[in-house]
Parts: C-alpha cells; structure tokens; sequence
C-alpha cells in the first residue's frame, strides 16, 4: 500500500513538474540607448537585453502612445472629414451621394436601410469631376467640419449610395463608377491633436444591394481592395442601387493608439533604430511579452527622449 501511495505521489509530482515547464515566465527584457538628446531626423539605436517571444514598439508620437493603448473615447474635439475620390467612364451625373443617419439600427438590410432617415450632405463636398467617357481626377476635399450631424448618445452612420440609371437605347452603358481612396473622419483638438474616428480602411463597411438589378448582375456591386473601395457598374445595362455604409461611429468614439510589432517569436532583435520627424519630448515604450497557450507576461520598458531642431 505504502509503496502504492508512493508511486501515485511521484507520478502527481512528475506531473505538476512538466505543468510548470509550461508555465508562461516573465521576460528578462532592458532597454538601452546611445543617446536620449537628438536632432530631427538623427537616428537612435535602442539596444535590447534579453529573448521575448514579443517586442512591441510605440514612438510616443500622437496616436502611438502606449498609454492611450486602450482610450476609446475623447471628448471636446471638432469632427472634421475629408474625402478623396474619382470618377470612372460613363456618362451619367451625381450618381454618388453620401448619406447620414442616426437612426438606421444597424442590420444592413434593404428593410433597415428604408426604415432609416437619411441625410443628403453631398454638396458639403468637392468631388472628382471630368467630361463624358472620360476618367476623372483623383480629387481632395476640402476638410469638412461634420458635427453639426452627430446627435449625443446615439451612433452616426455614413453610406455611399450609388444609383445606375437603365440604359434604355444601345448596348453601352451610361453608368459611371466611383473610387473612394481616402475617408478620414477625425477628432481635431484645439492642441492640435488629431485623434482618428475612422478611415477607409476602419469604418466598418458593408454593402446593401437595394435593386433586383445588382443582385442580378452579381459584378455590379461596391469592391473594397487595400488602396481603395470603389462601385464598378460592370457594363451593366440595369438600373442599378447599391450601398455602402459605416459600422456605428461615437461622436468621441477613437481608435486606440497602436504599437509596432517590431519582434516576432522567430526572429532574434538585438536593437532598433528609429528618428523622429517632429521636435518634442517623447515616452518611448517597448512592451516585451511572452506567450504561449497557457497565458502570456509583459514587461514594459520606457525611455524619454527629448528631439530638437
């Protein structure tokens, strides 16, 4: 019996040996650096001791400072847009219209679309503009103070509303496309700090096919690619509508600064070097971390750096 127990103490003890060579250990991580005094533009050497699984970087410039790593929410600042687009061929006219609601629910359906009340700001804007048959400009507006549309405590949302017309005589069609590549909607303060609502590549699109015609003509539809989102009528003959509309955005709503992974678990680092564009005095943060399936254990590291003219 006794040796039973034994064999079962030593088993539960090997056991709880291998558990622990699995536990997480906190990195043994330090940051040094040739110099805390530097011109614009001069590069600094960060060098590292010690093997993280992690290493991420944050500058200390505006929108990367680790601690505004989880802010969602800043308050007092000025809503401004600015939007970027072309037009494509064809020949139709104002066939773009950008839309604001808040009250749509949120389901991008074609019944929650209709039961929404929308607002027409298109003529707040400058858009891409060229002859017929013609490709457009790629065209900037200018930053458009938007407010006046958000209402306190409820969600804005904005929509692109293309609308096709038939192509009643001939086989070439009217309909032109349009290419959206910038949709930066920010938080301006009075400091100057410009914190981001949402961009094009953050807004949370999502199409809603309205007319039987573009779910018809499965080409005829919005496209999102890494440089832009555009509507491609695809030739089509149809008369065409189709949306493209923003998650829920928060009049204070911001995105969350974000660090540069600047070491991965198969790569080895042993420095970094950065420069500063801007003059000011910056906390650098690098956050070392180790992971694995059980958890993961940070160390976090900071260095002032003061960047003159």
């Amino acid at each position: 019996m006794k040796n039973l127990i034994y064999s079962l103490a030593l088993i539960s003890a090997l056991f709880l040996s291998a558990c622990n060579k699995d536990d997480v250990v906190t990195p043994d991580f330090n940051v040094d650096v040739n110099k805390k005094e530097v011109k614009v533009n001069d590069s600094i050497t960060f060098t590292f001791a010690g093997t993280p699984d992690v290493i991420t970087f944050y500058s200390g410039e505006k929108n990367r400072e680790y601690q505004h790593k989880d802010r969602t929410k800043l308050e007092g600042g000025k809503k401004e847009l600015t939007i970027k687009s072309q037009v494509t061929y064809g020949r139709q006219t104002d066939n773009l219209r950008l839309m604001v609601s808040s009250n749509f629910d949120g389901n991008y359906t074609v019944e929650s679309l209709k039961a929404a009340t929308w607002t027409d700001i298109t003529s707040r804007f400058t858009w891409s503009v060229s002859p017929a048959g013609v490709l457009g400009p790629q065209t900037t507006s200018p930053t458009v103070d938007v407010s006046d549309l958000f209402v306190e405590g409820k969600p804005l949302f904005f929509g692109f509303k293309y609308q096709g017309e038939a192509t009643t005589t001939g086989t070439t069609t009217t309909q032109r496309g349009w290419r959206i590549y910038d949709f930066n909607l920010n938080n301006t303060f009075p400091d100057g700090t410009v914190a981001a609502i949402a961009t094009r590549a953050t807004g949370g699109w999502q199409p809603i096919n309205v007319t039987d015609a573009v779910l018809a003509n499965g080409n005829s539809k919005w496209v999102y690619i890494s440089t832009m989102f555009y509507y491609d009528p695809a030739s089509s003959l149809l008369a065409s509508e189709g949306w493209y509309v923003t998650k829920a955005l928060l009049a204070d709503g911001v995105s969350p600064d974000k660090g540069v992974p600047i070491k991965e678990y198969s790569q080895r680092r042993e420095s970094y070097n950065y420069a500063f564009s801007t003059p000011g005095t910056y906390k650098v943060t690098f956050v070392a971390s180790n992971v694995n399936y059980t958890g993961q254990k940070q160390v976090v590291k900071e260095v002032e750096i003061k960047v003159v003219p």
